[in-house]
């Protein structure tokens, strides 16, 4: 069951993000995560919608929105390749209404293939001031589509209109 959070989740939550980040982050020191627990606690779970996938009672992951930004999606390392990262995807993308923006690590494949399977293609290239890494943006073929065809539409009526 995917629902939206509340208070007690939150040590559940924060031990996911932790674990999920240790492991599919591991070409940056540890110490860098364990450093920014507080930051996570305090400031940005706070400051976002966030819903947890929820299974027998426990936490297996969860999902933080800003708006039509997914600031976070992580799964507890012993969940993935269950459906759960697919469900709180799914959920994020129906409360951004049609438009889903995600930075992810360039060197983080797994989730770069998880988001380009799911639709998403890259927008843009930056680097992450915190970590020093590079992380892709990317954003939801469904918007990319959309703004395709608008595209196509004003071109169509160019061509029909007289000069």
């Amino acid at each position: 069951m995917i629902r939206k959070s509340n208070p007690e989740d939150l040590e559940a939550v924060l031990a996911i993000w932790l674990a999920a980040s240790l492991q599919a982050h591991d070409f940056i020191e540890p110490t860098f995560w364990q450093s920014k627990m507080e930051d996570m606690r305090n400031r940005y779970l706070p400051s976002a919608e966030i819903w947890v996938y929820e299974q027998s009672g426990a936490i297996e992951g969860f999902c933080a929105l800003q708006g039509d930004i997914l600031a976070a999606l992580f799964v507890d390392p012993e969940n993935h390749n269950q459906g759960v990262g697919t469900g709180l995807l799914e959920k994020a993308m129906e409360r951004s209404g049609g438009r889903l923006e995600v930075s992810v690590y360039e060197r983080n494949s797994d989730a770069v293939a998880f988001y380009q399977r799911h639709g998403f293609v890259q927008i843009d290239l930056r680097t992450d001031m915190r970590s020093g890494h590079v992380e892709l943006v990317m954003l939801h073929m469904q918007e990319l589509s959309a703004q395709a065809q608008r595209e196509a539409d004003l071109d169509a009526t160019a061509l029909l209109e007289p000069s």
